[in-house]
């Protein structure tokens, strides 16, 4: 239930009250006495006051919930922090498959000639004479 929802149940229940303490109080007076306008006006003006009293409550309630409890769109310190960290290891990885693939290129050059000529399936391998470039440090 939403605390909307929760609110108007709570505005619900303290208007019944109200009106229920309204009657027990009236219960005890004469017909006359109920019947006074004058008598009727101040109470429809007390009932008046606590709805609006109520009411500015639960606004205040309302807002004050909204600002503790902020949507979470944005990532906290410690995601941002997470997500620099995979960066960094990603730019690690790419820059570890770089030095792996030059020592591999310096390796064909070491080897022998019958050797060298040998197709292989790895790409660091079938250009061996080309330079080793490697990406910018991270």
């Amino acid at each position: 239930m939403g605390f909307s929802k929760q609110s108007t149940v709570v505005f619900l229940i303290l208007l019944c009250a109200a009106i229920a303490i309204t009657a027990n109080v009236s219960r005890g007076k004469s017909v006359n006495e109920l019947q006074d306008p004058a008598s009727l006006d101040r109470r429809i003006s007390m009932l008046e006051q606590r709805f609006y009293t109520m009411e500015s409550n639960i606004n205040r309630l309302q807002q004050y919930v909204t600002t503790q409890h902020p949507p979470t769109t944005s990532p906290s310190t410690s995601d941002r922090d997470l997500i620099l960290m995979r960066d960094d290891l990603e730019r690690l990885t790419l820059r570890l498959s770089e030095v792996e693939c030059g020592l591999l290129k310096l390796d064909e050059r070491t080897t022998a000639p019958a050797r060298r000529n040998q197709k292989s399936a790895d790409l660091c391998r079938q250009n061996p004479d080309m330079p080793v470039r490697l990406s910018a440090r991270p």
